[in-house]
């Protein structure tokens, strides 16, 4: 009863966020063709638009809803009598219920595209996983086959994202204040001083071993989707582990 309660209510922390970000998108992806088919001046500027990789979105967004979903929830469910494992235990089924409804979304907004390329001239709209994956001859099919492999690829790069960004929060509340601004200002200077400045210095050899790893991991280079969908999944289990070791310990902080 208690984790049902607990689920419920990290749940609708989200429903007012999601909602909004649905109506953007789904906005926007009106908005610009009907720009474009109505404008006369707009039809003949952009005679072949394309709507790309606007899945994107979701991952960044639920990022970071998971960067701001940890302290309150925590807080709510200690003082509740609601053990810190029965937390994280709703705790995914809310990162994958999320993921869900946003690739649903995502499949939604994939079948609005297919009909306004259908009716709309000069304009495209392309998913994410095609963008990735191009040559793939399993992309090449359509129907049910092609939102299979959508749903699955979304679902697991959303909960990913989720999950690293929920990993990030806890790992922030356990830090106190100086821990805080030296992990932070490290990160930033590390990675986005030393390395660049490193990698010039050495003809962009990290640049090339980082987009390597990407390429393979992902499988890229292979145009194979499942490669990419098994990494992911070891990632988000590898950070999933990671949080629940730093949530055990973790004491309350006013």
């Amino acid at each position: 009863m208690k984790q049902n309660t607990i689920y419920k209510y990290q749940l609708l922390d989200h429903r007012n966020g999601v909602l909004i970000f649905c109506a953007i998108i789904l906005a926007i992806i009106i908005f610009i063709p009907a720009q474009i088919t109505y404008s006369e001046a707009l039809s003949k500027s952009y005679e072949s638009t394309r709507i790309a990789g606007i899945d994107m979105a979701s991952a960044v967004f639920l990022f970071i809803c998971g960067l701001v979903s940890f302290k309150e929830c925590f807080l709510f469910a200690l003082q509740n009598g609601i053990s810190r494992k029965s937390l994280f235990k709703t705790r995914l089924y809310v990162t994958v219920t999320l993921a869900v409804t946003l690739t649903l979304f995502s499949l939604f907004l994939l079948t609005l595209g297919a009909f306004i390329e259908a009716s709309s001239t000069g304009i495209s709209y392309s998913s994410l996983l095609s963008m990735i994956y191009p040559a793939t001859g399993i992309l090449q099919s359509s129907g049910p086959f092609e939102y299979l492999n959508n749903f699955l690829f979304l679902t697991v790069l959303l909960t990913a994202a989720q999950a690293l960004g929920y990993l990030i929060t806890v790992a922030l509340y356990r830090m106190n204040r100086k821990q805080k601004i030296t992990y932070i200002v490290g990160f930033y200077i590390l990675f986005f001083v030393i390395l660049p400045v490193i990698d010039m210095f050495i003809s962009g050899q990290i640049s090339t071993i980082l987009l390597k790893f990407l390429d393979l991991s992902m499988g890229i280079s292979a145009q194979n989707p499942f490669i990419g969908m098994f990494s992911l999944t070891i990632f988000a289990i590898i950070v999933t582990g990671s949080t629940w070791l730093l949530i055990r310990n973790a004491e309350v902080k006013n």
